[in-house]
């Protein structure tokens, strides 16, 4: 047993979302200048990557974890295997195979019980931090680990997290030793926040996600926030810009610390003034002090709005200035120009309403699971714009961020999925002031890291749910912090059935699988009034499809049947070759999973 970790077992209590966890923000990175800034992050002074070859150990149980196991030497090499990061251990030949399930969890507890079984695989590797980083602070960030992970650095327990498609950072700085060091992350694969990712896919276990390092200035750019707004009317569009400093000491914030801010063309032709505003300071209003805050609003003229048909970006140019006015770093975020509203009934962009041609999509790999990379997901994109498919719902859980990256690029509506389905369990824990937490923490943490991305118009409060208070408080978040964008919930207009009920948490009716029937009495006034959305809908495995012509007429015949997402875009087999050398797609209950 992993001393002072296990011995409080946080993986066995949804209230625990995360210890020494850093406050979510854009994956973006420093640079030195507004050259380097328009570049790659890889060619940043300031990034280190950590992928690659890792060693791997399985345990029966997090409890069964050694000491050692986490150490800066290991006693014994016997039982450690080589394996790539990111991965999924259950595709990478270590006996512990991938589970499917629908509906069903993989293990027969109630909620919060955690199956004594529970394989738990320790990560490690060494790295060796850079040169002139010592003086700065130095982030690790972990893309993403199925279920809940906890680091030590140097045999130091550092922190926790918990949501296996969102990125964890942690600041390690005080944990390094000069020369090299060695990074351990255990990873259990069941946990109590298992039971709020029941999703329809298979269960798989390990760094599925990126690592890398992040060297920060001890006063540095922490947030950038952009709304991008395009007027339809007027062609005008506006840029407010909301930036937050952060330093590794609160309390030495100088004064005098500044940003500038300008918009610009892809190939760097500037297209506004430049906007420059000062951080306050907590000390001269303390009362009214609201942060290391600086909003500035700027008007760019002669730009051509963001959409699906035409993805038209832009750049974001960040400047960090110190007291003497010097330029310690900039950042740079990729933007597009849009309006997202309910517009006479009817979801609109840019003033026009659209029609969703959209699919459900998995991250799936057939020899990687969920390890997919850049390239696969450019794949899966341009075979949809091939397709003429338009929107894609990131069905149940948020992406990589390079997959927006990619969707603002070639041109794709985006609802943005939070990482929640506790299906086996379905109108209880939304209730459960237990996993209270976990509800606002997957949403609010979706929403911080994304939402400078064009591309997502809808923000998605998870998937089969049931409906409760959580739902509310996350729709209240949202509604507050991102107003420029819509909400959707298929929950909140009456699981189970559908109808334009009362749910707060939706702005569109989303049902799933709805006969052609009803969506017609639906346009005609019978079950309410707000857009309709098919979140799920003409189910596409196997041999299916055969009523979609009949589903695409009734949404031509009514305005405000605004399409829907196929289930789903990609196949889930999983590649084998059988003992006579053929090759074939295995599914599940063909790994000796039950149910």
């Amino acid at each position: 047993m992993i001393s002072t970790f296990t011995e409080f077992r946080p993986w066995t209590d949804p209230t625990v979302v995360s210890i020494g966890r850093l406050a979510m923000r854009q994956v973006m990175t420093a640079h030195i200048d507004v050259e380097s800034a328009r570049g790659l992050r890889q060619e940043s002074p300031w990034w280190q990557n950590l992928n690659g070859s890792w060693q791997l150990k399985l345990w029966a149980n997090p409890d069964a974890v050694p000491n050692t196991a986490v150490k800066t030497t290991l006693s014994s090499k016997a039982g450690w295997l080589s394996v790539e990061v990111p991965g999924n251990w259950t595709m990478q030949g270590t006996g512990d195979l991938p589970h499917y399930t629908n509906v069903q969890m993989p293990f027969a507890l109630r909620p919060p019980e955690v199956p004594e079984k529970n394989v738990t695989g320790v990560y490690r590797r060494t790295f060796t931090v850079q040169r002139g980083w010592k003086s700065r602070r130095t982030i690790i960030h972990i893309g993403g680990a199925e279920s809940v992970h906890a680091l030590f650095i140097n045999g130091s327990f550092v922190g926790y997290g918990t949501d296996s498609r969102l990125p964890s950072e942690y600041d390690i700085s005080d944990f390094l030793v000069t020369g090299k060091n060695t990074v351990a992350i255990m990873v259990p694969r069941y946990s109590a926040q298992s039971y709020v990712e029941d999703q329809d896919q298979w269960w798989m276990a390990g760094l599925h996600r990126e690592v890398f390092l992040e060297s920060r200035a001890l006063m540095h750019l922490d947030q950038v926030h952009v709304v991008a707004d395009w007027d339809a009317d007027s062609g005008v569009a506006t840029a407010t810009t909301t930036l937050r400093i952060r330093s590794a000491d609160e309390k030495a914030i100088a004064r005098g610390w500044s940003a500038r801010t300008w918009i610009e063309t892809l190939d760097g032709r500037r297209l506004s003034r430049m906007q420059k505003e000062t951080f306050p300071h907590r000390h001269l209003q303390a009362y009214l002090f609201s942060g290391h805050l600086a909003t500035t609003t700027v008007e760019v003229p002669k730009v051509l709005p963001w959409s699906a048909e035409m993805p038209t970006r832009y750049r974001l140019v960040c400047e960090l200035l110190n007291p003497d006015q010097e330029v310690t770093e900039v950042v740079a975020q990729v933007i597009g120009f849009r309006r997202v509203e309910i517009k006479d009934g009817l979801v609109s962009v840019n003033g026009q309403a659209i029609t969703i041609m959209g699919v459900n999509r998995h991250d799936h790999h057939p020899d990687r699971g969920k390890a997919v990379t850049v390239e696969d997901m450019r794949q899966d994109i341009v075979a949809m714009k091939h397709a003429n498919i338009n929107a894609v719902r990131t069905s149940h859980y948020p992406n990589d961020h390079r997959f927006y990256d990619l969707c603002d690029e070639y041109g794709l509506y985006v609802i943005d999925e939070a990482n929640i389905e506790s299906h086996a369990f379905n109108t209880s824990l939304c209730h459960d002031p237990r996993f209270s937490a976990t509800w606002l923490s997957r949403v609010s943490r979706m929403v911080e890291r994304d939402r400078n991305h064009p591309s997502i118009i809808i923000w998605s409060l998870g998937n089969e749910s049931g409906y409760g208070e959580h739902h509310e408080a996350c729709a209240a978040y949202i509604r507050r912090v991102d107003p420029t964008r819509l909400l959707h919930y298929e929950g909140a207009s009456f699981h189970g059935g559908w109808s334009d009920g009362l749910g707060l948490a939706t702005d569109v009716v989303c049902p799933m699988y709805p006969p052609v029937s009803a969506l017609d009495w639906y346009a005609d006034g019978v079950l309410g009034t707000r857009p309709v959305i098919l979140c799920e809908y003409s189910h596409a495995m196997g041999n299916s499809n055969g009523g979609l012509s009949d589903y695409w007429e009734s949404f031509n015949k009514h305005r405000v049947l605004q399409g829907g997402f196929i289930w789903e875009w990609k196949d889930h087999g999983i590649r084998q070759v059988a003992k006579n050398g053929i090759e074939r797609f295995a599914y599940g209950g063909q790994f000796g999973d039950k149910p």
